[in-house]
Protein backbone atom coordinates (compact mmCIF):
# COMPACT_ATOMS: atom_id res chain seq x y z
CA UNK A 1 0.00 0.00 0.00
CA UNK A 2 1.38 3.38 -0.99
CA UNK A 3 0.97 6.16 1.50
CA UNK A 4 1.82 9.78 1.38
CA UNK A 5 4.77 10.82 3.57
CA UNK A 6 3.92 12.76 6.69
CA UNK A 7 4.24 16.50 6.23
CA UNK A 8 7.17 18.18 7.95
CA UNK A 9 6.59 20.52 10.84
CA UNK A 10 5.05 23.76 9.63
CA UNK A 11 3.84 22.22 6.36
CA UNK A 12 0.07 22.23 5.82
CA UNK A 13 -1.67 18.88 6.17
CA UNK A 14 -3.33 17.37 3.10
CA UNK A 15 -6.90 18.62 2.93
CA UNK A 16 -6.05 21.73 4.91
CA UNK A 17 -7.48 25.11 3.95
CA UNK A 18 -4.16 26.05 2.34
CA UNK A 19 -4.34 22.97 0.09
CA UNK A 20 -7.95 23.74 -0.79
CA UNK A 21 -7.12 27.34 -1.65
CA UNK A 22 -4.12 26.28 -3.70
CA UNK A 23 -6.18 23.69 -5.59
CA UNK A 24 -8.98 26.20 -6.07
CA UNK A 25 -6.58 28.75 -7.50
CA UNK A 26 -5.14 26.15 -9.85
CA UNK A 27 -8.61 25.08 -10.96
CA UNK A 28 -9.62 28.69 -11.62
CA UNK A 29 -6.40 29.29 -13.57
CA UNK A 30 -6.96 26.15 -15.66
CA UNK A 31 -10.54 27.23 -16.33
CA UNK A 32 -9.26 30.64 -17.43
CA UNK A 33 -6.80 29.01 -19.82
CA UNK A 34 -9.47 26.76 -21.26
CA UNK A 35 -11.83 29.70 -21.74
CA UNK A 36 -9.07 31.63 -23.51
CA UNK A 37 -8.62 28.74 -25.94
CA UNK A 38 -12.38 28.50 -26.45
CA UNK A 39 -12.56 32.23 -27.18
CA UNK A 40 -9.72 31.90 -29.68
CA UNK A 41 -11.53 28.98 -31.35
CA UNK A 42 -14.77 30.94 -31.58
CA UNK A 43 -13.03 33.98 -33.04
CA UNK A 44 -11.17 31.91 -35.64
CA UNK A 45 -14.42 30.18 -36.65
CA UNK A 46 -16.34 33.46 -36.85
CA UNK A 47 -13.62 35.01 -39.02
CA UNK A 48 -13.67 31.98 -41.32
CA UNK A 49 -17.18 32.65 -42.55
CA UNK A 50 -20.84 32.97 -41.67
CA UNK A 51 -22.40 30.77 -39.03
CA UNK A 52 -24.87 28.13 -40.14
CA UNK A 53 -28.41 28.63 -38.80
CA UNK A 54 -28.19 25.23 -37.12
CA UNK A 55 -25.05 26.38 -35.30
CA UNK A 56 -26.60 29.46 -33.69
CA UNK A 57 -28.25 27.65 -30.77
CA UNK A 58 -25.01 25.77 -30.11
CA UNK A 59 -23.10 29.06 -30.25
CA UNK A 60 -25.51 30.61 -27.75
CA UNK A 61 -25.10 27.63 -25.43
CA UNK A 62 -21.32 27.92 -25.83
CA UNK A 63 -21.42 31.58 -24.83
CA UNK A 64 -23.66 30.78 -21.86
CA UNK A 65 -21.40 28.01 -20.55
CA UNK A 66 -18.30 30.16 -21.02
CA UNK A 67 -19.86 33.08 -19.15
CA UNK A 68 -20.99 30.75 -16.37
CA UNK A 69 -17.48 29.37 -16.01
CA UNK A 70 -15.95 32.84 -15.98
CA UNK A 71 -18.43 34.03 -13.35
CA UNK A 72 -17.57 31.09 -11.09
CA UNK A 73 -13.85 31.84 -11.46
CA UNK A 74 -14.40 35.51 -10.57
CA UNK A 75 -16.64 34.59 -7.63
CA UNK A 76 -13.87 32.30 -6.34
CA UNK A 77 -11.42 35.18 -6.19
CA UNK A 78 -13.93 37.65 -4.75
CA UNK A 79 -15.02 35.19 -2.05
CA UNK A 80 -11.53 34.62 -0.69
CA UNK A 81 -10.59 38.31 -0.91
CA UNK A 82 -13.76 39.34 0.92
CA UNK A 83 -13.24 36.71 3.63
CA UNK A 84 -9.60 37.62 4.17
CA UNK A 85 -10.49 41.31 4.28
CA UNK A 86 -13.20 40.68 6.88
CA UNK A 87 -10.86 38.60 9.01
CA UNK A 88 -8.10 41.21 8.82
CA UNK A 89 -10.57 43.94 9.76
CA UNK A 90 -11.95 41.97 12.74
CA UNK A 91 -8.52 41.19 14.21
CA UNK A 92 -7.30 44.75 13.70
CA UNK A 93 -4.85 44.15 10.86
CA UNK A 94 -4.47 46.68 8.05
CA UNK A 95 -6.63 45.75 5.08
CA UNK A 96 -3.72 45.87 2.63
CA UNK A 97 -1.57 42.75 3.13
CA UNK A 98 1.64 44.58 2.21
CA UNK A 99 1.48 46.89 5.22
CA UNK A 100 3.65 45.68 8.10
CA UNK A 101 1.59 44.90 11.18
CA UNK A 102 2.21 43.74 14.69
CA UNK A 103 -0.79 42.61 16.71
CA UNK A 104 -1.85 44.96 19.45
CA UNK A 105 1.04 44.65 21.87
CA UNK A 106 3.36 42.16 20.20
CA UNK A 107 3.48 40.15 23.44
CA UNK A 108 -0.29 39.78 23.54
CA UNK A 109 -1.85 36.89 21.67
CA UNK A 110 -5.32 37.07 20.29
CA UNK A 111 -7.90 35.27 22.43
CA UNK A 112 -8.34 31.58 21.61
CA UNK A 113 -12.07 31.98 21.08
CA UNK A 114 -11.51 34.71 18.49
CA UNK A 115 -8.84 32.66 16.71
CA UNK A 116 -11.08 29.59 16.55
CA UNK A 117 -13.97 31.61 15.13
CA UNK A 118 -11.77 33.20 12.47
CA UNK A 119 -10.20 29.87 11.53
CA UNK A 120 -13.67 28.35 11.13
CA UNK A 121 -14.63 31.22 8.83
CA UNK A 122 -11.45 30.80 6.83
CA UNK A 123 -11.98 27.03 6.49
CA UNK A 124 -15.55 27.62 5.36
CA UNK A 125 -14.38 30.15 2.78
CA UNK A 126 -11.68 27.74 1.58
CA UNK A 127 -14.25 25.00 0.99
CA UNK A 128 -16.59 27.46 -0.73
CA UNK A 129 -13.80 28.73 -3.00
CA UNK A 130 -12.82 25.18 -3.87
CA UNK A 131 -16.41 24.36 -4.82
CA UNK A 132 -16.69 27.51 -6.92
CA UNK A 133 -13.43 26.83 -8.74
CA UNK A 134 -14.46 23.24 -9.44
CA UNK A 135 -17.71 24.54 -10.92
CA UNK A 136 -15.69 26.97 -13.07
CA UNK A 137 -13.57 24.09 -14.32
CA UNK A 138 -16.55 21.85 -15.08
CA UNK A 139 -18.34 24.62 -16.99
CA UNK A 140 -15.13 25.33 -18.91
CA UNK A 141 -14.97 21.66 -19.96
CA UNK A 142 -18.62 21.85 -21.01
CA UNK A 143 -17.78 24.85 -23.19
CA UNK A 144 -14.98 22.86 -24.83
CA UNK A 145 -17.44 20.09 -25.69
CA UNK A 146 -19.86 22.65 -27.13
CA UNK A 147 -17.04 24.28 -29.10
CA UNK A 148 -16.15 20.95 -30.69
CA UNK A 149 -19.81 20.33 -31.55
CA UNK A 150 -20.14 23.84 -32.98
CA UNK A 151 -17.00 23.43 -35.07
CA UNK A 152 -18.31 20.15 -36.49
CA UNK A 153 -21.64 21.64 -37.58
Amino acid sequence: MLTRPKPAAGEPRPGSPADLLRAGGQDAAIAGGILTLVLAGVLVRLLAGPVEPLGLPVLLALVATSLTSASYAVRTRLTILRTLGEIRARIGAPLHPGVPWLPTGSDTALPERLLRREVRRLVGAAYRCHDLSLNALLWAFASVVLLVIWLLI
